[in-house]
């Protein structure tokens, strides 16, 4: 069983191409007004709720810790993954903070403005973990790092420990690059119990101060980094290790909603490499998935099932 902690986010996109206003004034201006095509839309969000939720759709059993409130965004939230057929045993209802929030202003995919309210994020608690999930983990992913102050606290170290130490398969997103920042120091101690340490190319520079993510990628592998996965968007991604560099290029697809890809690419990243595959084909496979993410209408709800992830691997 693959199990996913991380953040678990109501994702609200506005899209409009006109230019934004200033902010003043109170009530409807056309100074202060944008009329809008596109509807409102309410997403699955965050990087484990992302994650959890496209691993179920692959037909992995996937269950998901973190946290949400005891609100109607929370309430939706649930429901979507439950749906899905996420287990939520390890999930927390905070009665004191809010549903996590991205609100999106979003131009295009590659022109956006985000408006994040951490909420129950930061709520989450290695003691909610039931041991029961432990003990059935084959497969951890860590996300949303920076995020969940009390696991990062420790909580992180003690599953990452777990699982490896009865051999399973271990992945450490250091991802988003927002908040307290992530240091090599910190890192460090937990590199020994981590198979993947995966990030962004922005993420994994910010992490170590380098200059380029190959520069930074680097450092790690000299701090005691196993593997360390890199994603670059429309570049691919790429696995580095001691003795080999292996790249992948990315499947040219037109662009829609950029949410969710790198959780996207995690997930398919982490089946394959559960299903024994060579990691080239691991790192491709979480491309196609990603793609079809990106290329949909409704991002992480369009998530593929496996079937038509085979069919673009197929190039039908």
């Amino acid at each position: 069983m693959f199990l996913v902690i991380g953040s678990i986010t109501a994702d609200v996109l506005v899209q409009s191409d006109a230019p934004l206003p200033q902010l003043g004034g109170d009530g409807f201006r056309s100074s202060n007004l944008v009329f809008t095509e596109a509807p409102l839309t309410i997403l699955m969000g965050g990087n484990g709720g992302n994650s959890a939720y496209v691993l179920a759709g692959l037909g992995a059993p996937v269950a998901l810790g973190g946290a949400v409130g005891r609100d109607l965004l929370g309430d939706a939230l649930v429901g979507w993954l439950t749906a899905r057929g996420v287990n939520l045993d390890g999930l927390a209802r905070s009665p004191t903070h809010a549903t996590s929030t991205s609100t999106i202003l979003m131009a295009d995919a590659g022109n956006q403005v985000v408006f994040h309210h951490l909420g129950s994020t930061a709520q989450a608690r290695y003691e909610d973990i039931p041991t029961e999930l432990l003990a059935a983990t084959d497969v951890f992913l860590a996300t949303s790092f920076p995020l969940l102050t009390r696991m990062r606290a420790g909580g992180f170290a003690r599953i990452l420990e777990t699982v490896h130490s009865r051999g399973g398969i271990t992945a450490l997103d250091v991802g988003p690059a927002i908040g307290e920042p992530v240091t090599v120091a910190e890192l460090t101690p937990l590199l020994p119990t981590v198979d993947y340490l995966l990030g962004n190319s922005h993420e994994i520079a910010s992490l170590t101060g380098a200059a380029d993510w190959p520069e930074a990628t680097q450092q790690l592998l000299a701090a005691g980094a196993r593997r360390v996965v890199i994603k670059q968007g429309e570049a691919g991604a790429s696995v580095w290790s001691a003795t080999e560099r292996i790249h992948v290029p990315a499947f040219p697809v037109a662009v829609n909603i950029s949410v969710g890809a790198g959780d996207s690419f995690n997930a398919g990243f982490l089946y394959g490499v559960q299903q024994g595959w060579a990691l080239a084909e691991a790192l491709r496979f979480g491309n196609a998935v990603a793609a079809l993410v990106v290329a949909s209408e409704r991002g992480i709800f369009d998530a593929p099932f496996l079937a038509a992830v085979e069919t673009l691997l197929a190039g039908k």
